[in-house]
C-alpha cells in the first residue's frame, strides 16, 4: 500500500467544537429547564454577588464619609485661623464686666457682641455655640440642640453622619454672660478612630504625663474666649452593676446644688484622676467637662475636666509645678475584676 493510501485511510480526528459562551443571565439567573442543583447554585452565586456589591457600597460610603469629615474639619480649622483663636490669645476676654445697677436695682449689662468666627459658623449652622480646642489634640466646633441625641449622628452641616458633632449638653448655659453661664459646661464627642472629635483625648489616660505638654483647654463661645486648666482625667462606668450599684453621674453636675454638691464633685474627680495637678479648685470656679466613649469595658466613658482660669491667672503665670502621676486612682469595680489591684470604692 502506498504511503498516500495509508494517510488517506488513517482515522480522522475532529477538532472539538467550542461550546458557546453563556451570557451572565444564563450563568447566574435560574431558567426553565435548569436542574434543581443548577437553580440552587445560581441562587447562591447571586446572593454572593449581591452581598459583595452591598459591602462594596457600604465600604465606599464609609471611607467617603471619613474623607468628607476630614475635609469639613480642615475647612473649619482654616476659617478659625483666619478669624483668630483663644490658643493664640494672651488675655482671656470675659463677657461680664463691672456690675452696674439701674434705679430699680436691676443689673445693667453691656450688649453681647458676637465674635467674627462665631458669625461665620452661625451662617453654617444656627445651633453653633462654641469651639473647643487643645493644641494637637482637639479642634472642634460645638453645637447645642434641645436634646442630647440629635447631634450624635449629625455633622456640622446637619447631614446624617456617624461621626456626629461635638455638642453641649442641652441643659448647659454656654453663651450667656460669664456669671450666668453654667457652673460646669458639659461637652460630648465621639472617640473617633481617625483622631477627630474627641478621638485623641485618650492621650491623657495612656500617658498621664501628657498633661505636662497640654494642660489647657481653650473654649470660645459665641461672645468670649476662655481658657481652662485641666484638673482631672478618669474613666467611669455608666451602669450601676459595673461598680457595686454606684454611678458617679458627672454629666449631671452642671449646676452645683444640694443634689449635686460641689464637694462631691471635687472629691470624685480628684480621687479618680490619672494624675494630680496641684491646681486649686473651689465652688466659685467655672468648669468644662469633655466626655467621650472609652473601651476598657462596655459601656464606659473617658472624662477630662478643666477649671477656668481666674482673673489673676494666665497660661504663663499659673503654677503647674504640682503635677504628679496618681499612683492609685479610683476605678469602678469592673476595672479591678479584669485588671487586678485593690478596689477603692465606697
Amino acid at each position: 500500500m502506498a504511503m498516500s493510501d495509508e494517510v488517506r485511510s488513517a482515522p480522522r480526528y475532529k477538532t472539538p467544537e467550542k461550546k458557546p459562551k453563556k451570557s451572565f443571565a444564563e450563568t447566574f439567573i435560574p431558567m426553565r429547564g435548569d436542574s434543581s442543583g443548577e437553580i440552587v447554585s445560581k441562587i447562591i452565586a447571586l446572593v454572593a454577588i449581591l452581598a459583595l456589591i452591598v459591602c462594596g457600597i457600604i465600604l465606599g460610603v464609609y471611607f467617603y464619609h471619613i474623607f468628607e469629615a476630614k475635609q469639613n474639619h480642615n475647612d473649619i480649622k482654616d476659617k478659625r485661623v483666619i478669624y483668630g483663636s483663644s490658643q493664640s490669645a494672651e488675655a482671656v476676654t470675659d463677657g461680664d464686666v463691672t456690675t452696674v445697677l439701674d434705679d430699680d436695682g436691676e443689673v445693667i449689662r453691656p450688649p453681647l457682641v458676637t465674635l467674627p468666627f462665631a458669625e461665620e459658623m452661625l451662617a453654617i449652622n444656627k445651633d453653633y455655640v462654641g469651639y473647643v480646642s487643645i493644641p494637637n489634640c482637639v479642634d472642634e466646633a460645638v453645637v447645642q440642640y434641645t436634646d442630647n441625641d440629635y447631634y450624635l449622628k449629625k455633622n456640622i452641616y446637619d447631614q446624617t453622619r456617624s461621626c456626629g458633632t461635638v455638642f453641649a449638653d442641652y441643659r448647659d448655659n454656654v453663651s450667656d454672660y460669664a456669671d450666668l453661664q453654667s457652673d460646669n459646661i458639659v461637652l460630648y464627642g465621639h472617640n473617633q478612630r481617625d483622631g477627630t472629635m474627641f478621638g485623641q483625648l485618650d492621650y491623657y489616660k495612656w500617658d498621664p504625663k501628657y498633661w505636662l505638654k497640654n494642660p489647657f483647654i481653650y473654649f470660645d463661645n459665641k461672645y468670649e474666649q476662655s481658657v481652662y486648666v485641666i484638673v482631672a482625667s478618669f474613666v467611669i462606668n455608666t451602669e450601676p452593676e459595673h461598680d457595686n450599684g454606684y454611678v458617679f453621674d458627672y454629666q449631671n453636675y452642671i449646676e452645683f446644688s444640694d443634689k449635686y454638691p460641689f464637694e462631691t464633685f471635687k472629691k470624685e474627680i480628684t480621687e479618680r484622676s490619672h494624675f494630680i495637678t496641684g491646681i486649686d479648685i473651689n465652688e466659685n470656679d467655672k468648669f468644662i467637662t469633655l466626655s467621650t466613649c472609652s473601651y476598657e469595658w462596655e459601656p464606659s466613658r473617658h472624662v477630662v475636666i478643666g477649671r477656668k482660669l481666674r482673673a489673676d491667672e494666665t497660661t504663663e503665670t499659673i503654677d503647674l509645678s504640682g503635677f504628679a502621676v496618681n499612683p492609685n486612682p479610683k476605678w469602678p469595680a469592673i476595672y479591678y475584676k479584669y485588671n487586678g489591684g485593690s478596689y477603692q470604692g465606697e
